[in-house]
């Protein structure tokens, strides 16, 4: 007999479209972070406001973690979520004036000098 299953990864946690299970993923950079401080599941849950259950459901991807949460835990750990979540803070501006002002300014840097002669000084009159 085969059991069907409604979860759409395969054994090596990927799915149709070749990615990662995205809670076991999570789960496993929570509990990377968590053993590099040496803290303990109970410390960071408690810190987090969640339950020590929660928390080890979380890092071996049983259960999804909803925002809230993931704020807290990357608040009890010390870390930002772009390290949380291992990506670079990005801001992209597309086609809007300021996207192209600013790609303006990284072809010509020389542009800045006059704004900068031109700024009013912050230094107090003596």
């Amino acid at each position: 007999m085969t059991s069907v299953t409604t979860d759409p990864t395969d054994a090596n946690g990927t799915g149709p479209s070749g990615v990662r299970n995205l809670p076991s993923v999570l789960g496993a950079r929570v509990r990377l972070l968590r053993r590099r401080r040496g803290d303990s599941q109970v410390s960071v849950a408690r810190k987090a406001g969640i339950t020590q259950a929660s928390l080890s459901n979380y890092e071996t991807g049983k259960r999804d973690m909803p925002v809230t949460t993931l704020l807290s835990i990357a608040s009890a750990l010390e870390v930002g979520l772009d390290e949380l979540l291992q990506i670079p803070i990005v801001i992209v501006v597309k086609d809007s004036r300021l996207g192209r002002a600013v790609q303006r300014l990284s072809e010509s840097p020389d542009l800045l000098d006059g704004f900068q002669r031109s700024a009013p000084s912050t230094e107090a009159a003596t």
